[in-house]
């Protein structure tokens, strides 16, 4: 502001002392001469140096008291500040100073140099005095409007107006009796300016309205725009702002050399941000885009931020997307490209959320957030980045990573509503990968150590404290749970999920068997909270704790309460789904059948119709008489609902159903249907294979080629790979063994018995239930089929016969004299009475033996007695 007017003082300085250039004759003239022209053409080093060896050439010079002052000025536009002050306040160059009448100067350059250095109240003080001490000095009105400028920066501005404002001070003296000058000029600018920090807008426009503008330098000129612009903002005179801010924009852009790249940046910043105000956002954006090319480089991060936000106001995510693309490929290394590159993978993940079909938009997220990282190992927005980084990877379902990035961002984050975001996703990764403890320390965090964030307590805090109730829950935390849900009506009875969290409390209390706590949860629901949405929801839960007790007739009773009192709720189905069920286990099958049936013909497409139907159909299917409707049944299941978990089963127990009703050809479709579909589970398909070899069995009885039987063992064979770790493949291999005995192939027949007797899954010492019943199968049968082979050689060769006899009880003899807990009752029968059969007719039992091995039998299987008896009396006939 005061270059205009001191460039005046030196050209004063000039005239006032020594001879006129032109007629510097002497050295010394010469030497005063040279060094004045070179501080007039601006060479202040060599103005510097010729005044520095004028003094000491020329001591006594009648021109040395200008001479150092002329020098300090030179030292002031070298920024030697310290030099220029202490050659001022020298005491023998300011005694000289006063008798050659130039101590208003000392004063006033040691005010301007104080000024230029920073020390603005020693430059107030300096200045401030001048007028008083110099009352006839030129240099008083300068020096007061210097003192005001060295306020305002103190952001004194009572001080400036006490110099500004006052009618009897310097500075209005002089604005009255002299015309408008340049300093005049400053001294109202000024004013203006403090009036506005003082919020006293009307004050503003009037001062600035009484400046010509014709009579002002083009930087007050701007300068006066620019405050009145603000004041006219500020008081909300918006059409007139804008007139004030396109005038403004005008006088910046004709503005050239230093700091005018500054006014242009300011003055588009405040034109654009008044288009904005008034709505006119294109013409907003467009202006701002002025200051991504022309403008000084600490507006450019402002500019493309500005540009990016109207687009997104306008919801052209593209277009700020393509603005800040753009930056970035002329700008790569700016201050501002940090941020652009953060903000355009923001847009893209926002992008991807509005449409997430485009895909490519996630992909480019991903791609310029790693860019970030990348790039900006150390940047104040890194945090930020891996925060953004972590919600890519939620979306993505990759907790793992989501965790690992979301830990980064709070590593990184300062204290703010970002870090806190970040501690409750880190929470949700972790409840995602069932660690539940971690989850609710870091919810608990999110509540805890946020406290001084408003917007963290109004929007996270009550879903916080409701992710560590559903964390306790998980954890069956029944304490945890009680005192979480007690905290959350507590603090949060008002919020949105209030009712949420009292019935997952409630859920929670019957899931844990405490299902008295749950209806007393329920119930305080229901009384406190008449008009919620929720309680149809309640008063199912509540039903449910009474089946969880097995308590059916309760259970039944409420859940026809619950369709009395809610006819039309969209859970209906399911309640009555619940109820339907509950009447079964209540023993009243006839009821229960009614209700289903019905369920399946009001409820054609609903998730729990196979399930009714699929009791139905077990209905006619344990009766053992009505095959036919099992079928059907079954078969709408796996017909209609083709994807749901009951198809294949429906597929296996439609062909069971067939068979049920000796209809083997029948099921032969339905098993193979689920035999040949590989997406099938391995047990489903197993189970209709033996179906389908029961199938064949049945359909070889009326064959004389064994077509079906052979199929039957082509079937059984696809299982034998399984013998080694699956017991079905050992069953497999027995099922072979019978459909060879069937067949007449006795050699074949022992070599899949003895196949599923060398499995290592009963070879060992101690056989579960299952792997016994085979083992002592496949042994009874191996005797059979040694049996049938010694009646192929009887008449031929007794020593042949005898020995397979002998293989043959052995087998016998090992499961019904097995010691083991797992023995199976059937099958230690069954291998007595073959004992029984062949002992009596190979004569080694005779007599009382005889007898004795019979009382055996019915003291070892009583419910047989009656058959034992008569077996006795044929064998004694």
């Amino acid at each position: 502001m005061a270059l205009f007017r001191r460039w005046l003082l030196i050209s004063c300085a000039l005239i006032l002392g020594g001879a006129p250039l032109g007629a510097a004759n002497s050295p010394e003239d010469r030497d005063y001469a040279a060094a004045s022209a070179a501080l007039q053409d601006k060479f202040y080093d060599r103005a510097e140096s010729g005044f520095i060896q004028f003094l000491e050439n020329h001591r006594k010079s009648t021109n040395a008291a200008q001479a150092v002052l002329l020098l300090a000025q030179a030292q002031y536009y070298l920024g030697k500040y310290p030099e220029a002050i202490a050659r001022l306040q020298d005491t023998n160059n300011l005694a000289r100073a006063q008798e050659a009448g130039l101590a208003d100067g000392y004063v006033y350059w040691t005010g301007e140099a104080e000024f230029a250095a920073g020390h603005f109240q020693a430059a107030a003080d300096t200045l401030v005095a001048l007028p008083d001490r110099f009352p006839n000095s030129p240099l008083a009105t300068n020096a007061v409007v210097e003192a005001a400028a060295a306020y305002g920066k103190l952001g004194h501005w009572l001080q400036v107006d006490g110099l500004l404002d006052n009618p009897n001070g310097v500075f209005q003296r002089a604005a009255h009796l002299n015309p408008p000058n340049s300093i005049i000029a400053d001294g109202r600018l000024l004013q203006a300016e403090s009036k506005f920090m003082q919020q006293d807008f009307i004050a503003v426009t009037g001062l600035l309205n009484r400046l010509d503008p014709v009579g002002l330098t083009q930087e007050q000129d701007w300068k006066r725009a620019f405050l009145l612009c603000r004041a006219l903002l500020s008081q909300n005179n918006l059409d007139a702002a804008l007139t004030a801010a396109t005038n403004l924009r005008q006088i910046a852009r004709q503005g050239r050399g230093d700091g005018w790249a500054t006014n242009l940046a300011e003055s588009v910043a405040l034109f654009a941000g008044l288009l904005e105000r008034k709505d006119r956002l294109p013409e907003a954006e467009a202006a701002w885009g002025e200051n991504l090319t022309n403008s000084a480089v600490e507006f450019h991060q402002q500019a493309v931020l500005k540009t990016v936000e109207l687009a997104m106001a306008r919801n052209h995510l593209g277009e700020a997307e393509t603005n800040l693309e753009s930056y970035l490929a002329k700008f790569p290394a700016s201050a501002a490209a940090e941020l652009a590159r953060l903000t355009l993978g923001e847009l893209h993940l926002k992008d991807f959320l509005t449409q997430p079909a485009a895909t490519n938009h996630f992909g480019l997220a991903l791609t310029n957030l790693d860019q970030f990282i990348g790039t900006y190992s150390n940047g104040p927005l890194r945090g930020k980045a891996f925060l953004d980084l972590g919600w890519c990877d939620w979306l993505a379902t990759n907790y793992s990573a989501s965790l690992t990035s979301f830990q980064s961002a709070a590593q990184l984050l300062p204290g703010s509503e970002d870090l806190a975001v970040a501690r409750f996703k880190m929470g949700d990764a972790q409840f995602a990968l069932q660690d539940y403890r971690g989850a609710r320390t870091n919810y608990q965090a999110v509540l805890s150590d946020f406290t001084g964030l408003t917007n963290v307590a109004n929007s996270l805090a009550d879903r916080a404290l409701f992710q560590i109730l559903r964390a306790q829950l998980e954890l069956t935390n029944a304490a945890g749970l009680d005192e979480t849900m007690r905290l959350f009506l507590g603090k949060f009875s008002t919020s949105a999920l209030a009712d949420s969290s009292l019935l997952l409390a409630g859920q929670g209390f019957s899931s844990f068997g405490s299902n008295a706590i749950a209806r007393e949860v329920f119930r305080r629901f229901a009384a406190e909270r008449t008009n919620s949405s929720l309680l149809p929801q309640v008063a199912f839960a509540e039903a449910r704790t009474f089946e969880r007790e097995q308590n059916w007739a309760d259970a039944v009773a409420h859940y026809e309460a619950w369709l009395q009192a809610y006819p039309t709720n969209e859970a209906r189905p399911e309640v009555e789904y619940a109820r339907d069920w509950a009447v079964a286990q209540t023993g009243d099958e006839g009821r229960a059948f009614e209700l289903f049936t019905n369920f399946t013909s009001h409820y054609t497409n609903h998730d729990l119709t196979p399930l009714a139907l699929w009791w139905v159909a077990d209905h006619y299917f344990r009766s053992g008489t009505n095959f036919m409707d099992a079928e059907r049944n079954y078969q709408l299941i796996f017909q209609d609902f083709p994807t749901n978990q009951l198809a294949d089963r429906a597929l296996l127990m439609a062909g069971r159903a067939a068979l049920g009703w000796s209809q083997p050809p029948e099921a032969i479709p339905y098993l193979n249907k689920l035999i040949s579909d590989t997406n099938a589970p391995g047990d489903w398909r197993d189970q209709a294979r033996f179906a389908y070899c029961e199938a064949m069995r049945s359909m070889s009885a009326s064959e004389t080629n064994n077509s079906s039987l052979q199929a039957a063992t082509n079937m059984l064979a696809q299982m034998y790979p399984e013998a080694a770790t699956n017991l079905a493949g050992v069953l497999a291999w027995c099922e072979t063994a019978d459909c060879d005995l069937q067949m007449g192939a006795f050699d074949a027949a022992t070599n899949a018995y003895a196949q599923a007797l060398g499995s290592p899954l009963l070879t060992v010492a101690s056989l579960p239930l299952d792997g016994q019943k085979l083992r002592d199968r496949a042994q009874v049968g191996m005797g059979v089929v040694l049996e049938k082979k010694a009646e192929k050689v009887e008449g031929q060769a007794d020593d042949a016969r005898k020995a397979w006899l002998d293989l043959a009880m052995e087998n016998y003899q090992n499961v019904f004299y097995l010691d083991a807990e797992t023995k199976d009752e059937f099958w230690t029968k069954e291998a007595g009475l073959r004992m029984l059969a062949l002992a009596s007719r190979t004569g080694r039992l005779k007599g009382k033996d005889l007898d004795r091995f019979i009382v055996r039998l019915e003291e070892k299987f009583p419910q047989s007695k009656t058959s034992l008896e008569l077996k006795r009396a044929g064998l004694k006939n």
